[in-house]
């Protein structure tokens, strides 16, 4: 993979800017930015990303890396998946995360959409990604609960 140069922040407006594969030029508020110290699952060396909506009124979104243009997982909220959908944080990922308020905990999971069958569409609830609003920290977590799958399929 072509390693991107990093994001330029503009320091009058506190801006990034970005070049990315899927679009275009990019540029959002510094203060969107989250940081994943340990990266996604599978992409340990990228650490800032940003979502990007992938259209008005969708529930769907791209969490965008900063520093690889052609990297972008598709995410939605767990609850589309399932709507009982819950996690309990260890004390690892709350020390990680830096958790002083739950309320600040934002939940996601990253999708398989398979090419040319939307249908078929399946969610990543074992390994959500949980991000502190508060301070734009997140990880990917895996899960010890049997009851979630890395492939959930859409309900009906």
């Amino acid at each position: 993979m072509k390693r991107a140069k990093m994001p330029e922040a503009n320091p009058k407006e506190d801006r990034v800017k970005v070049q990315t594969s899927r679009f275009g030029e990019i540029e959002v508020p510094q203060e969107q930015v989250i940081e994943l110290p340990q990266g996604m699952i599978g992409f340990p060396n990228f650490h800032r990303y940003v979502m990007v909506q992938h259209r008005p009124g969708s529930p769907f979104y791209w969490l965008q890396s900063l520093e690889q243009p052609s990297l972008a997982f598709a995410v939605v909220t767990p609850l589309v998946f399932d709507p009982k959908y819950e996690i309990t944080l260890g004390g690892a990922e709350t020390k990680l995360l830096k958790v002083e308020d739950p309320q600040n905990i934002q939940v996601w999971v990253v999708v398989t959409i398979p090419h040319g069958k939307p249908d078929a569409i399946t969610a990543n609830l074992k390994a959500p990604l949980v991000i502190n609003l508060g301070n734009r920290k997140g990880a990917q977590v895996i899960l010890d609960n049997p009851k979630y799958s890395v492939r959930q399929k859409m309900p009906s």
